[in-house]
């Protein structure tokens, strides 16, 4: 009997694969075997930080910028399913990613959207470990920007807490990636620059608390 490849694990391998049926759902779902879902909560304080941001520079352009970016991606989408409807022939992943975007345009405000996946290159940038692969990234950032629609989640009881809870259906891991790759390719510039600048203001602010801290200490 063969064992799943993932370090650590002891579960037999499926019969025509090398995972086990766990790391092999997670892999599906998440884009890595050993990676797990980035949550709402985890995401929460680099939000944060994008909104403190876009207070500090309301009048920027770069606000607009990335949001006409956004609204491209959506036309375009709107573009393909378009077609779709109207029966031309297409790669079922592609359609099925666009139809995705689409859907988060018609439920989500662009604003939110722009605000999330910039929070996730931020994390991405400051927490690289936290993700285990580019597959693994392009996953959670289709996954959280999928998120912002309650259209995506369903409800199921738990028997055991009594409890009404949330889960969201996934695409196939194709489509997945397919729409995380549109994605990255309409935000990824602006947040590896976002996230860099915010890193170079944090190295300036220790810097300054450093000078600070010798200035008190030079006191006689």
């Amino acid at each position: 009997m063969h064992h799943c490849r993932v370090p650590g694990c002891t579960a037999p391998s499926s019969r025509w694969g090398t995972l086990c049926s766990t790391h092999k759902s997670r892999q599906r779902r998440h884009g890595h075997p050993m990676q797990d879902g980035v949550t709402k909560a985890e995401l929460a304080p680099y939000r944060a930080i994008i909104r403190q941001r876009k207070a500090n520079n309301p009048n920027s352009p770069f606000w607009p910028s990335i949001e006409a970016r956004w609204n491209a991606l959506v036309d375009h989408c709107r573009g393909v399913v378009a077609a779709y409807l109207n029966g031309r022939a297409m790669n079922r992943n592609e359609r099925q990613a666009c139809q995705e975007v689409v859907k988060l345009a018609e439920h989500v405000e662009a604003g939110e959207v722009v605000e999330t996946a910039l929070a996730l290159y931020l994390m991405h940038e400051q927490a690289p470990r936290r993700f285990l692969s580019d597959d693994a990234f392009r996953h959670q950032l289709s996954r959280r920007l999928r998120g912002l629609a309650d259209v995506n989640a369903g409800t199921w009881y738990d028997h055991t807490t009594g409890k009404l809870k949330r889960v969201y259906r996934d695409l196939p891991a194709t489509s997945a990636v397919v729409m995380g790759a549109m994605l990255a390719e309409t935000f990824g510039v602006a947040g590896l620059l976002l996230a860099r600048r915010e890193e170079e203001d944090a190295e300036k602010r220790r810097r300054e608390n450093e000078e600070l801290a010798q200035a008190v200490k030079d006191l006689k």
